[in-house]
């Protein structure tokens, strides 16, 4: 993983059988198992349906977990920034969608300042960078995922 600060992950499933494991103790499991389900109680006794995830910071290693997966990191050099972003957003539609608004303006200047889009009559050839533009934009805030950042 590109994050900095990494130590070690750990991915679960539904049902805490361990699925993917790197530089972490056996026992870190357990450790989460018992940390969700009190975390799950709390939630409920303040009313909320459930926990989306939580963080244990230490002197020298932290803990963060969410989307079933557990991420150790340093707690000097971590980046608490790219934990946020590898937990909470799509990279890829946020990437697409900032590449669609890049594309969509890299077009509008060609319609409006170059001879390259002339071809075309002169609504139409607007009309693409105007597609691209409403689709890039719907995607960057659609990258977010249901999860919100609480830490």
């Amino acid at each position: 993983m590109k994050i900095r600060g990494y130590i070690g992950h750990v991915r679960v499933d539904d049902n805490w059988r361990v699925v993917e494991k790197v530089n972490v103790p056996d026992q870190l499991v357990e450790i989460l198992k018992f940390n969700v389900e009190k975390g799950n109680q709390e939630a409920r006794e303040l009313g909320f349906s459930k926990l989306n995830g939580f963080a244990m910071m230490g002197s020298v290693k932290s803990l963060t977990f969410m989307k079933n997966e557990a991420i150790m990191v340093e707690t000097e050099k971590a980046d608490w920034q790219e934990l946020f972003v590898h937990y909470v957003y799509m990279k890829g539609w946020l990437a697409l969608g900032i590449t669609l608004v890049i594309l969509s303006m890299i077009l509008y200047y060609m319609a409006f300042f170059t001879s390259y889009l002339d071809y075309f009559a002169n609504l139409p050839r607007l009309y693409l960078p105007t597609i691209l533009l409403i689709v890039g934009l719907i995607m960057i805030p659609s990258s977010k995922t249901k999860f919100s950042y609480r830490l």
